[in-house]
C-alpha cells in the first residue's frame, strides 16, 4: 500500500483551507420509511406536551480535531443535515479546499464515501475518521485518502504535520490510551450557528469496564478508564455558554459514572455550571445514594441505563455483569427515580434468545417499574464487534448495506424470531409505550416523587421546566 502525496503546489503548506463535514445519515434519510413511520409517530405525540424527542448534536470528533489546526487556518464545519441537497454543490463543494475531513458512524458511511471520491475527483485530499473508518480501515481507503483508525488525537496531529510536508500514510493508528489531561478544547466556535442543535456532546471520559458484545466505541477507545479533569470540563462548559447561553449538555461517554470519586467531582461541576444535562452509565449507580442525591440537586435531567433485556437468557449472552444485575433492575429503578432522579431507560431486541413474547415481556417491566422514558433499538451488528465477528462466521449476516444499520433494521437471521417480528415488534412497543395517556401518567408519577422530596410547589415546577415537563401538572 502506497502512502499519499499531498497535491501538487501544496506541499509544505503552512495556512490550510479545511472542510471538517458531518455526512448526512440514513438515521435521518427521509427515504428511510421505516425511521420516518416512527418518528413521525412520535412526533405527532409528543407535540402533546410540546417535546422535541429527536435529538440534534454536533459532530464531537470533527470539533476535537479541529483544536489541532492553526489559528490563521480558514475551517468550516458543515452539518450535511442542514445543508440543502438543492444547494450542497454550492455550499459543500465550490470552496477550493486544501483538506477535507470526514466522520461517520456506519448508517453514515456511504454517504461520506461519495463525498469522498467527489472531492478526489476535484483534486482535494480527503481523510475519514469515526467509528466506521476505524473498524473498516481498508474499505474506507477505496475512497479516502489516509484513514485516522481509533483516537483522533494522537493520530490527526501526526497526520497534519506529514501533509504540510507534502507526503503522508494512508493509515494512522492510535495507541489507543490517549491522556485526557492533555487534550485541547473542542473548537464549538467554528459551528456557525450552535443554536440549531438541542443538545451540545461533551466527553469528560473514555474507556468502560463492561465486555457488552455489540458496543463498538469500547474496540475503539478500549477499556481502560480514562478521564479529563473536572476544571477541563468546566471550561469546555464555560466556552460552550458563550455560544450558547443555555445549553442542553450531552454527555458522549459509555459509562461516566463508572469511577465513584470522579463521579462525584464532575456532578459538583455540573451543579455549579448550572446547565441541564444528561449522561450514559450503568445501572450500578443505585447503589450510592449519595450520588444520587448529588445528581438530583446538578439540573441531571436523566441517566441514560442501558437495561437491554429482561430476558436472563439474553442478558447473560450480552453481557454477564448486567445478567448478575438483572433481579436488581426494579429496585435499581425503583431507588434512582426515588431519589428524583430520571431513568431512560434502553433495551434491545434480537437476541439468539428471544422469542416472540420478548417485547410484552419488556413493556411489562417499563410498565410496572414506571421508567420515567425509553428507547428501543432492534441488535446491530456493528462491523469491529465480537457481535459482527460471530455472526459473520456463523454465516448469519443478511445485509452489508451500512444504510441499513441504524439499530432499526434487521440485517441478520435471527434465531428464534423472525425478521418481521422484530420489525412488527419494535413498531408496537413504540407505539404501545408513547400514547398520549401514558406519557402522562410518567410525568404525574414523577410530579409525585418531586412532592415527596420538595413539598413546595414551586420548587417543584422549575424542576419540572429543566425536564420541559411543568405542562404536565
Amino acid at each position: 500500500m502506497k502512502d499519499g502525496v499531498a497535491p501538487p503546489g501544496r506541499e509544505r503548506v503552512t495556512k490550510l483551507k479545511v472542510a471538517l463535514i458531518s455526512p448526512r445519515g440514513a438515521m435521518r434519510n427521509q427515504q428511510n420509511s421505516l425511521l420516518n413511520s416512527v418518528y413521525g409517530r412520535l412526533r405527532d405525540i409528543l407535540s402533546f406536551i410540546e417535546v422535541d424527542d429527536i435529538e440534534f448534536m454536533p459532530n464531537l470528533g470533527l470539533l476535537t480535531i479541529a483544536a489541532y489546526l492553526e489559528p490563521g487556518d480558514d475551517i468550516r464545519y458543515l452539518e450535511e443535515d442542514y445543508v440543502d441537497p438543492e444547494r450542497s454543490q454550492e455550499i459543500v463543494f465550490d470552496n477550493g479546499y486544501d483538506l477535507v475531513c470526514l466522520s461517520s458512524c456506519n448508517n453514515q458511511a456511504k454517504r461520506a464515501y461519495q463525498i469522498a471520491d467527489r472531492f478526489r475527483e476535484m483534486g482535494v485530499t480527503v481523510v475519514m475518521g469515526g467509528l466506521h473508518a476505524s473498524s473498516l480501515p481498508d474499505e474506507a481507503l477505496e475512497h479516502v485518502d489516509s484513514v485516522m483508525v481509533g483516537e483522533g488525537e494522537d493520530t490527526f496531529p501526526a497526520f497534519l504535520e506529514d501533509f504540510k510536508n507534502g507526503h503522508f500514510k494512508k493509515k494512522y493508528i492510535s495507541s489507543g490510551n490517549t491522556d485526557l489531561t492533555k487534550v485541547p478544547m473542542p473548537r464549538f466556535d467554528i459551528i456557525e450557528d450552535i443554536t440549531r442543535f438541542n443538545k451540545i456532546p461533551i466527553q469528560a471520559t473514555r474507556g468502560c469496564p463492561r465486555r457488552c458484545t455489540y458496543c463498538s466505541t469500547k474496540e475503539v477507545y478500549g477499556r481502560s478508564f480514562r478521564m479529563k479533569r473536572p476544571e477541563q470540563i468546566a471550561s469546555e462548559i464555560e466556552s460552550v455558554k458563550k455560544l450558547y447561553p443555555n445549553p442542553f449538555i450531552s454527555f458522549a461517554d459509555e459509562n461516566i459514572l463508572a469511577d465513584p470519586l470522579y463521579a462525584r467531582q464532575l456532578v459538583k461541576v455540573m451543579t455549579d455550571q448550572k446547565v441541564r444535562w444528561e449522561c450514559y452509565c450503568d445501572v450500578g449507580v443505585y447503589k450510592d445514594t449519595e450520588l444520587l442525591e448529588m445528581l438530583r440537586e446538578s439540573n441531571c435531567v436523566e441517566l441514560l441505563i442501558g437495561f437491554e433485556t429482561v430476558v436472563p437468557e439474553s442478558l447473560q449472552e450480552v453481557s454477564p455483569w448486567k445478567a448478575s444485575m438483572l433481579s436488581e433492575y426494579r429496585t435499581a429503578v425503583e431507588t434512582i427515580q426515588g431519589h428524583g432522579v430520571p431513568i431512560m431507560g434502553l433495551f434491545m431486541v434480537g437476541f439468539d434468545q428471544d422469542h416472540s413474547d420478548v417485547f410484552e415481556r419488556i413493556y411489562n417491566f417499563i410498565d410496572e417499574s414506571e421508567l420515567f422514558d425509553v428507547d428501543f433499538a432492534i441488535l446491530c451488528p456493528i462491523p469491529g464487534t465480537p457481535l459482527f465477528d460471530e455472526l459473520k462466521a456463523e454465516g448469519r449476516i443478511t445485509c452489508e448495506d451500512w444504510d441499513r444499520y441504524t439499530w432499526y433494521h434487521v440485517n441478520f437471521k435471527p434465531r428464534n424470531i423472525t425478521p418481521k417480528e422484530l420489525r412488527d415488534g419494535i413498531m408496537w412497543i413504540f407505539n404501545k409505550f408513547n400514547t398520549p395517556e401514558k406519557i402522562m401518567k410518567r410525568k404525574q408519577f414523577f410530579n409525585r416523587v418531586l412532592d415527596r422530596l420538595y413539598g413546595n410547589q414551586e420548587v417543584i415546577r422549575e424542576k419540572l421546566e429543566l425536564m420541559d415537563l411543568a405542562q404536565v401538572m
